[in-house]
């Protein structure tokens, strides 16, 4: 049994409280990654994002920058651990299956890879896409609407569209409706397919 936070002498008992307490804790990790991505710091893990070959002839030493990122990565999961634990007052590792890794993988890759704006997107998308599932259900045939693994079907399905069609997710779009808006009538259909070129070639090596 864990107990109740403490935060400043004061214990966070109330649901209300506690939201408080993660709501500062995503703020404040969101503007500490952000200011982190403006430094040389987070020029490098943009460059490496891009193109290690690129990166790596710039002068970046991306054993140093990879291990650098891994560790604040770990150290910002610890923390969101730690704040789950508090959540539910007990943690154990039959908690984290595979359903808990494929949920975490869908929320990366529909947000968007490698973008702070999808992060936040792909949760948005993994809590209300179980209640649309659900909301979906009354409509469809009870030998669809009642399968067992129903929920799991769609979010492979969406997991496997994304993949295929939209790598850079939910926030690629976006940057790409943006891009039109702010471009249009002089926006260029192929304007993305460059990277998309530039990416495939250093499969090759």
């Amino acid at each position: 049994m864990i107990k109740a936070p403490t935060a400043f002498g004061w214990e966070l008992r109330s649901s209300e409280a506690f939201y408080y307490l993660a709501l500062v804790v995503c703020i404040l990790i969101t503007l500490g990654i952000l200011n982190l991505l403006r430094s040389s710091t987070g020029r490098a893990f943009i460059a490496m994002r891009d193109s290690e070959v690129s990166a790596q002839s710039m002068g970046i030493h991306l054993a140093r920058y990879k291990t650098l990122s891994f560790s604040l990565s770990a150290a910002i999961v610890g923390l969101a651990g730690a704040l789950y634990a508090h959540k539910l007052r007990f943690i154990s590792p039959e908690q984290f299956g595979i359903t808990q890794s494929i949920d975490l993988l869908l929320l990366v890759v529909v947000g968007g890879l490698g973008s702070v704006h999808g992060a936040f997107l792909g949760a948005v998308f993994l809590i209300t896409m179980p209640q649309l599932i659900s909301l979906a259900k009354d409509y469809l045939p009870s030998s669809i609407g009642q399968a067992a693994g129903l929920q799991s079907l769609v979010f492979g399905l969406v997991l496997m569209g994304f993949v295929l069609f939209e790598p850079m997710g939910l926030y690629g779009r976006w940057v790409k409706v943006r891009t039109y808006l702010e471009l249009f009538p002089l926006y260029r259909k192929g304007m993305f397919k460059r990277q998309k070129s530039f990416q495939k070639s250093e499969r090759l090596k």
